[in-house]
């Protein structure tokens, strides 16, 4: 411990960093509450949303920068009520829908989209935020149960939640429509005893850039939501000196992402540690070369 508590705090943000300023927690750039962010109107629907990122991040951005409405899914009925009690407090005219839904059953997920339409029509907005570490353990050391479980929350509920959210925006949604999928510094690195983990975040990234090549009206974003003291966060022990970023920040970028056009990063990951400001000037070099991607974007013939 005494090792670790000699690593310089900032290292990982440093060692990822794509742009020359960053950041740890919210600024003015991404301060929800600013006009230019306001998420007036629109439907938010936020995975995970009963505690951590999902309730301290994100549901209270979006709330900040006035929702119409934010619809909660997580599996415990006690923690979003929690969520919500938690939610009015910062904004009582955005509207709230908590579900009890399992993000890896299909017919949880169903169900819960025909409530989100039958109450609000058309969602904006998706968050899939839900998402667990985790063994942490070598391949060799893990059973496959433990192994197998982070992929059917990091993977198969996303896929099952966005699915569902396609299907009730349709391909060309009439209005500004944004899906942001949470991914990890770990998904591009191999910390060590986090195959597991990692895997499935590095495999959220090319399911995000999927959707940004077959969905090109909808902006399709990974976001590295930074390195949290949450639950998560707090049970990868070597991680402890490193735990500086905010839930805001996270929650403050994911409502930059959701708000004008961003397109010249739909596919492509982006960490809430970077400068958004530098980011927007650097859009056409982003675009012209390729960046922020994990695959060759070009077409070829099957």
């Amino acid at each position: 411990m005494d090792l670790l508590n000699n690593f310089d705090p900032d290292m990982p943000v440093k060692a990822d960093a794509f742009t020359a300023n960053t950041y740890r927690d919210v600024y003015p750039a991404i301060d929800p509450t600013r006009p230019e962010l306001s998420q007036a109107g629109k439907v938010v629907v936020i995975t995970g949303g009963s505690r951590g990122l999902g309730r301290s991040g994100f549901a209270a951005s979006f709330a900040r920068a006035n929702a119409a409405a934010i619809v909660l899914l997580a599996r415990s009925a006690s923690n979003l009520a929690e969520t919500e009690t938690f939610i009015r407090d910062i904004n009582p005219a955005t509207q709230l829908l908590s579900i009890p839904t399992d993000v890896a059953d299909e017919a949880s997920v169903g169900s819960a989209f025909e409530q989100i339409v039958a109450r609000f029509g058309t969602p904006h907005v998706l968050v899939n935020s839900a998402g667990i570490v985790g063994p942490l353990k070598r391949i060799d050391e893990a059973d496959l149960a433990s192994w197998w479980e982070p992929q059917e929350i990091n993977i198969r509920g996303t896929f099952l939640v966005t699915s569902a959210f396609l299907k009730a925006t349709g391909p060309t949604p009439s209005a500004p429509t944004t899906i942001i999928n949470l991914t990890s510094g770990a998904g591009h690195s191999i910390p060590p005893g986090m195959s597991a983990y990692s895997i499935g975040k590095l495999a959220v990234s090319k399911f995000t850039a999927f959707l940004g090549e077959e969905n090109p009206d909808i902006t399709s974003v990974s976001l590295n939501p930074g390195i949290v003291p949450t639950d998560m966060g707090n049970s990868v022990p070597f991680m402890a000196p490193f735990l500086k970023d905010t839930a805001e920040l996270g929650g403050g970028t994911a409502v930059w992402v959701a708000s004008g056009d961003k397109k010249f990063l739909s596919g492509r990951f982006v960490s809430a540690n970077w400068d958004v400001e530098e980011l927007e000037k650097r859009k056409e070099e982003i675009c012209r070369d390729d960046l922020l991607t994990i695959c060759y974007r070009g077409k070829f013939g099957i």
